[in-house]
């Protein structure tokens, strides 16, 4: 006896209804759109973190720049052949002749550390510059001994013209160029700039006056009676973001020290302060 031949009910034969699909469409679009949200969130999350690290890295490569050249502020050449014998005199391990050599032929002028050590002008755009004696040493090469400028400005540069430094004095100015919010260094002959991005320079100056115990901070350089008492510098910098972050009712202390709206950026103050170690009465 033969088995009738199944037949397929209209409705299994059916296929995807338009509300099936449309169904589906409205969940795939749920779906990309959460999935689009969580790679905006992460990609200004890594953003975020990664202008951060950059402003953090340029403010230390700027301090850098700024110790390198303070800490060799006011230094004098080191007369490795003294005129006078220990033991001559009380004070002769104390004499000056010590630290600066006479000039045996006329090629450089006599440094003056009070006035070429440090030195300031501006307060909302302010400016330092800091300098020291500039010779030549002997370096033993493979073949034979060289004179050779060892000394270098803000931006690693020093001129020697038949063995002889071009400046008496090596000297490197630390500003901030306003309408390219750049910090620039100005070194022997050329200017350039070493970090961008940076809305503010604030400089203050720490004041030890001669025979006295007290110490001051100065803003204004032009309160600075003498440049010889300054020990010491305090440099701050403000970073600023390019790229645009939500910062609601959100403050920061700028270097001026007022709470100041973010501006829907990123900004980071960073303060350093530098001694200056040369500095004072010889």
């Amino acid at each position: 006896m033969r088995r009738p031949t199944p037949r397929h009910s209209p409705a299994r034969s059916r296929g995807v209804s338009l509300i099936d699909l449309l169904v589906g469409m409205a969940l795939g679009l749920v779906v990309v759109a959460v999935a689009m949200v969580g790679l905006m969130t992460s990609r200004s999350i890594t953003g975020t973190v990664s202008e951060a690290s950059s402003m953090q890295q340029q403010a230390a490569y700027a301090f850098r720049v700024m110790g390198q050249q303070l800490r060799q502020a006011g230094s004098l050449e080191l007369n490795l052949a003294p005129s006078i014998m220990p033991g001559a005199d009380a004070n002769s391990p104390m004499s000056p002749v010590a630290f600066d050599p006479p000039d045996p032929a006329g090629e450089r002028t006599q440094f003056d550390r009070s006035a070429a050590t440090v030195s300031g002008s501006g307060t909302t755009t302010p400016s330092f510059t800091v300098g020291y004696q500039n010779y030549v040493e002997p370096v033993t090469a493979a073949d034979a001994p060289v004179t050779a400028a060892l000394l270098r400005d803000c931006l690693g540069r020093n001129s020697v013209t038949s063995g002889v430094p071009d400046a008496p004095v090596l000297t490197s100015t630390f500003t901030r160029d306003a309408s390219s919010n750049e910090l620039v260094c100005t070194g022997a002959s050329t200017r350039r700039a070493i970090i961008g991005n940076v809305t503010d320079m604030r400089v203050r100056y720490l004041v030890q006056p001669a025979r006295s115990t007290n110490l001051q901070y100065f803003a204004n350089p032009a309160n600075v009676a003498a440049w010889n008492n300054v020990y010491a510098l305090e440099v701050c910098l403000e970073l600023s973001g390019t790229e645009a972050i939500a910062t609601p009712d959100m403050q920061y202390t700028n270097c001026a020290g007022t709470a100041t709206a973010y501006g829907n950026r990123m900004r980071m103050v960073f303060r350093n302060v530098y001694q200056i170690r040369s500095q004072g009465q010889l």
